[in-house]
């Protein structure tokens, strides 16, 4: 099987540049990231940037850590990508953007062994999300990802790379990748300075070794404070145990409840340390429909905050559109 490392970057219509160009212990956050990729032994390591002047100097980093650069457009990454292929035909590409710091060669490496023994079209720990914030890894067939860049006429679409595919989990098979435990309210990525001091204080308290490895990092780093009474984690196995203990129906709950299944996400929903619901959305075309089972006692304001929940992490990513409840109530995300 032949496998690309894709890491995007330079220009693409987004602050990531500034990011890339910021330093992190002691060079430039694409510096980071391409050392802690360089172990990747399943592919080369390709870096992806615009064919705008501006970007020489993303591509002589790139050059300087021994990866290869290809240029493409700035206002268009599926085609970037496409242009990546036709210089470097492969099966398939791993997508990574050049703002992690702390993105790990071992978990690429989980991401591609999960992807490839299931067959999947696409895979990634995003949709359905257990890994801390800035360890995003996408895999794609080259096959599913032509198709996209043919058919995805919507700027989204062109941009978000593999948003065609993901909003469309009856033409594609999508697989999820999920850590041992629930981590997603630890935040690696790189908005500003802020995180910038965060991220380099929790590298220190690590003992300082840029090459650290991110379960052990996640030792030493404190999730974001939870403030809603509600909270949504990904469902595992103990929440389909406890389907048939919820008597409040909201639409029609797939039976048996979907775990790890990224074209039809499900959650447990807490309430404090208490297990109150399970919800799901399924995905057909963009459009999403919610259902789930909850205890009968759960009051409105609870209800209210588990959609605002629900809408907080389907706003996060591109899948869907729009999101209908009970086939007649809508929630517009994106037009």
């Amino acid at each position: 099987m032949s496998i690309l490392l894709v890491v995007q970057a330079g220009h693409d219509g987004t602050n990531r540049r500034d990011h890339q160009l910021t330093r992190f212990a002691g060079r430039t956050i694409l510096d980071t990231a391409l050392q802690r990729l360089s172990p990747f032994s399943d592919g080369p390591v390709i870096v992806a940037i615009s064919d705008l002047p501006a970007d020489q100097e993303i591509e002589e980093i790139a050059r300087a850590n021994d990866a290869a650069t290809v240029r493409g457009p700035s206002d268009d990454m599926l085609a970037r990508f496409v242009e990546v292929i036709a210089d470097y035909p492969a099966e398939h590409l791993v997508r990574i953007t050049a703002d992690s710091p702390f993105i790990d060669h071992h978990l690429v490496s989980e991401v591609v062994t999960a992807h490839l023994s299931s067959g999947a079209d696409y895979t990634s720990n995003t949709l359905l999300r257990t890994h801390p914030r800035g360890l995003d890894v996408e895999v794609i067939r080259s096959d599913a990802l032509l198709d996209a860049a043919e058919q995805a006429t919507d700027a989204d679409e062109r941009n978000g790379v593999t948003t065609y595919v993901q909003r469309r989990p009856a033409n594609y098979k999508l697989q999820a990748v999920l850590a041992a435990g629930d981590y997603e309210d630890h935040d690696w990525s790189v908005t500003g300075n802020e995180s910038i001091t965060r991220l380099t204080a929790l590298l220190n308290s690590a003992g300082g070794e840029i090459n650290t490895p991110w379960s052990d990092l996640i030792a030493h780093d404190k999730p974001n404070k939870h403030e809603s009474p509600i909270t949504l984690r990904v469902a595992r196995e103990p929440v389909a145990a406890s389907i048939g203990s919820f008597t409040a129906p909201l639409g029609h709950l797939p039976s048996p409840l979907p775990l790890g299944d990224a074209g039809r996400r499900s959650w447990g929903v807490w309430n404090d340390n208490a297990l109150v619901g399970a919800l799901t959305v399924s995905v057909t075309n963009g459009w999403g429909t919610l259902a789930g089972q909850f205890r009968p006692d759960l009051d409105a304001p609870l209800a209210d905050e588990t959609l605002r929940m629900v809408d907080e992490r389907l706003l996060a990513d591109d899948q869907v559109l729009a999101l209908t409840i009970d086939g007649s109530r809508i929630r517009q995300y994106r037009s």
